[in-house]
């Protein structure tokens, strides 16, 4: 807090010292600053005790089961999973919608909808997968989710982010339940919905309405990680980390990358989003891990071409993090090329290179640092 401060009264005094405001408007403006700051810092303060809230509300539980779970019978158990996770999601609907509650509040709906799921899954000790019971259960998963996803798809941007994940788990419940799918035609399936769902979303972009833009752009960006992670399990699972199934995986990371990269330079004005860069920079570091394992364990070209295809990657970061001043993607690149390139070294010559690649990483590092204040002090283009 005080560092922010010192920061604001500095500027505000070099900006009054070249004219640039008056000494009133510097008055209000640090008076403003002073309360987003403290409403920022509240914001924080109650995700945080939320977080803390849900911790203690799952030892209460787990406490409860130790005590209690042994003294039912397994339909009294999924009776009260059920229960609790609804009632826990209808109190966290209502404080969600109180004033200020918000945070709390979708915290509370996960944890709820994270019960119910527990409680539909656990069906499975009364009913094996395709009987009547098991059927009836399934359904109720879809049940569930068409009566939750509408109303989390209205309750703000990072309920629409919980929904959207949730709504693939009820989905694989009923799959399991219902139809008796195993874990791999499951998983298969999901692939396909995911992708069915992100080419409809990418179709309907041009029709978002400015209400619900937000809501869909995040609803986007949760089924195309969703779908990373899909391709992550269908890759190493299903496909048993085959060629083919790691460069699927890989090529819903290109696929990531390229609809960022559009969303940051090419989208129309009112779809463009601070958020972008971060996300950009998120897929700068799974991109690096992916990658450096497609080339080090899928191909089998050993720590040398997984270090270069980390570097590699790590420097494409850090060139357009320089290029455009993206801060997020600039530090994940130079993360990723400096433990690729600790990689590389230590596969080559052991915990020598290892001290070695380090010391070049400190020099090229620095070497960053005098540039990027080259970059900050460089006056802006005419």
């Amino acid at each position: 807090m005080a560092r922010r401060a010192r920061r604001i009264e500095e500027a505000l005094k070099r900006w009054v010292d070249k004219g640039l405001v008056d000494p009133e408007l510097a008055a209000a403006l640090r008076d403003e600053a002073e309360v987003a700051h403290r409403a920022d810092t509240r914001r924080w303060g109650q995700l945080l005790v939320a977080i803390l809230g849900a911790i203690a509300l799952v030892l209460a539980a787990g406490l409860f089961a130790e005590r209690s779970w042994d003294t039912l019978t397994d339909g009294a158990r999924t009776g009260l999973l059920l229960a609790v996770g609804g009632a826990a999601y209808l109190l966290g609907l209502a404080a969600h919608r109180r004033a200020g509650w918000e945070i709390p509040g979708t915290l509370i709906q996960a944890g709820g909808q994270a019960v119910i799921l527990v409680g539909l899954t656990y069906s499975a000790t009364i009913w094996d997968s395709g009987s009547p019971g098991a059927w009836a259960t399934g359904l109720a998963a879809l049940l569930i989710l068409a009566v939750l996803a509408p109303v989390g798809l209205h309750e703000g941007v990072l309920m629409t982010a919980v929904q959207t994940a949730f709504s693939l788990l009820y989905l694989a419940v009923f799959l399991e339940r219902a139809v008796g799918l195993e874990g791999d035609a499951i998983v298969w399936t999901l692939d396909g919905v995911v992708a069915v769902s992100i080419l409809v979303q990418l179709l309907l972009v041009g029709r978002w309405d400015a209400e619900r833009q937000d809501r869909a752009l995040m609803a986007l960006a949760t089924s195309l990680w969703a779908g990373l992670v899909l391709a992550l399990v269908t890759g190493l699972g299903p496909m048993d980390a085959s060629p083919s199934g790691v460069l699927g995986m890989d090529l819903w990371w290109a696929l990531m990358v390229g609809l960022t990269l559009w969303g940051i330079h090419k989208a129309p004005g009112e779809l463009r989003r601070d958020a972008y860069e971060v996300n950009l920079a998120l897929c700068v570091v799974v991109g690096g891990l992916m990658l450096m394992y497609t080339v080090g364990e899928t191909f089998q070209l050993d720590s040398a071409g997984a270090g270069l295809i980390g570097v590699l990657v790590g420097g494409l970061g850090l060139g357009y993090g320089l290029r455009y001043g993206a801060t997020a993607v600039l530090v994940s690149g130079s993360l990723v090329a400096l433990l690729a390139t600790w990689v590389f070294a230590i596969g080559q010559a052991g915990a020598l290179g290892g001290v070695v690649a380090l010391l070049v990483s400190a020099a090229a590092l620095f070497w960053l640092s005098t540039r990027l204040r080259a970059v900050d002090a460089a006056p802006p283009p005419a």
